[in-house]
């Protein structure tokens, strides 16, 4: 199984949110999750109905016996049910609406789920990248949001699709934890002694 970041992009993340967070008491978590969700029912009923749809398509072709066709559905169903998880493709069936709230929904469990929500000074931030659906959700505790103008998480986020658009999501988030601290140092500073709470980076 390939390795969704290699050892190395790792060490580079954890680096990058051990700098950031020397400027800011804020606790950045940087996530990379393979998908928010699974699609392989969607998938798999795309294939189906594929699959079912070929005789109309071979009707004017009369000839073709019909256990042939037989043959030609099962093998249209298993190309496409092998194919179409490797494309990702059920999050183009469901719509852009539907993906949405499922990426949010992810981070928003996993917020909770890593302890986010937990911390003492209540300003961790999680930079939530789903892989299969190419999508960015940046989630701050509540310090977090009020130190920091609404339309500034949106930039971020933005920001970082747009590396990951261009294949550079390691480059994107080592930036996104800098710029992290740019934003919340000012307000929330680096307090002397103050304990590091959750990990800068978690990968699954």
């Amino acid at each position: 199984m390939v390795d969704i970041i290699t050892d190395s992009e790792r060490a580079e993340l954890e680096a990058a949110v051990k700098d950031a967070e020397t400027r800011t008491s804020a606790e950045i978590v940087l996530m990379v999750r393979k998908g928010a969700t699974d699609y392989a029912s969607v998938e798999t009923m795309a294939a189906a109905v594929a699959s079912l749809a070929l005789p109309a398509v071979l009707l004017p072709f009369t000839q073709i016996p019909a256990l042939i066709i037989w043959i030609a559905q099962l093998l249209l169903f298993a190309i496409l049910a092998a194919v179409l998880p490797m494309l990702a493709a059920g999050r183009f069936f469901v719509g852009k609406d539907r993906v949405s709230r499922d990426v949010k929904a992810a981070a928003q469990a996993e917020f909770f789920a890593h302890g986010l929500r937990r911390t003492t000074a209540r300003a961790a931030v999680l930079v939530f990248v789903s892989l299969r659906e190419h999508r960015v959700e940046i989630l701050p505790d509540d310090a977090a949001r009020e130190a920091v103008e609404p339309k500034a998480w949106e930039e971020l986020a933005a920001r970082l699709s747009e590396k990951m658009a261009a294949d550079r999501m390691t480059e994107g988030l080592k930036d996104t934890a800098h710029q992290l601290a740019d934003l919340l140092g000012p307000s929330l500073p680096r307090e002397p002694g103050s304990d590091d709470e959750l990990p800068g980076v978690i990968v699954h």
